[in-house]
C-alpha cells in the first residue's frame, strides 16, 4: 500500500536497470564483459527524496564490508530495510515478466532482487537525492545574486 506522502516522490525511469550475465573478474580486472540485460525498460520507481542517518550509515557500512565480508550480509539486510520506507511504489516486473509487490515497508521485496537490481536502485535513489539538493542549492544562489 502506497503511504499518504508529506513530501512528493520522484519517479526515477529504470531503464538504465542493467544485469549482467557472464561477467568474469580474476585479480579484481574484468576479464569477460559478460552480456548486459536492460530489464526494466520502460518501468519505473517512485522514491522519497529523503535520506535517513540510518540509511547514510548503512550505506557506509556497506562500503566497508566490501574489506570485511563477515559484515556483508546484515549491511546488505539491513540497507534493504532503510530502503523500504523511501522506495514507496514502481511498476517492476520479474525476470518472468509478472509484476513484483510493491516495496514500500517490504524489505523482503527489496532482498529478492538480484545484486544488480539492488546496486542500480541504491545508485538511483541516492543520485536522486543528491540532484534534488542542487536544484535547491541553485535556486538559493540564484535568488541572492
Amino acid at each position: 500500500m502506497k503511504p499518504k506522502l508529506k513530501i512528493p516522490a520522484t519517479r526515477v525511469l529504470s531503464d538504465e536497470c542493467v544485469i549482467v550475465i557472464g561477467r568474469v573478474i580474476e585479480d579484481e580486472q574484468i576479464t569477460e564483459e559478460g552480456i548486459e540485460y536492460f530489464v526494466h525498460k520502460g518501468e519505473w520507481v517512485e522514491v522519497m527524496p529523503v535520506m535517513t542517518v540510518k540509511e547514510v550509515m548503512n550505506l557506509s557500512s556497506l562500503q566497508r564490508a566490501s574489506e570485511d565480508s563477515s559484515i556483508l550480509g546484515n549491511s546488505l539486510s539491513q540497507l534493504c530495510v532503510e530502503l523500504s520506507h523511501r522506495v514507496v511504489a514502481w511498476n517492476w516486473t520479474n525476470m518472468m515478466g509478472e509484476p513484483l509487490e510493491q516495496p514500500y515497508d517490504r524489505p523482503d521485496v527489496l532482498e529478492s532482487l538480484s545484486a544488480d537490481e539492488l546496486l542500480w536502485l541504491i545508485n538511483a535513489t541516492g543520485v536522486q537525492e543528491m540532484a534534488e539538493e542542487r536544484k535547491k542549492d541553485s535556486t538559493v544562489s540564484e535568488s541572492t545574486s
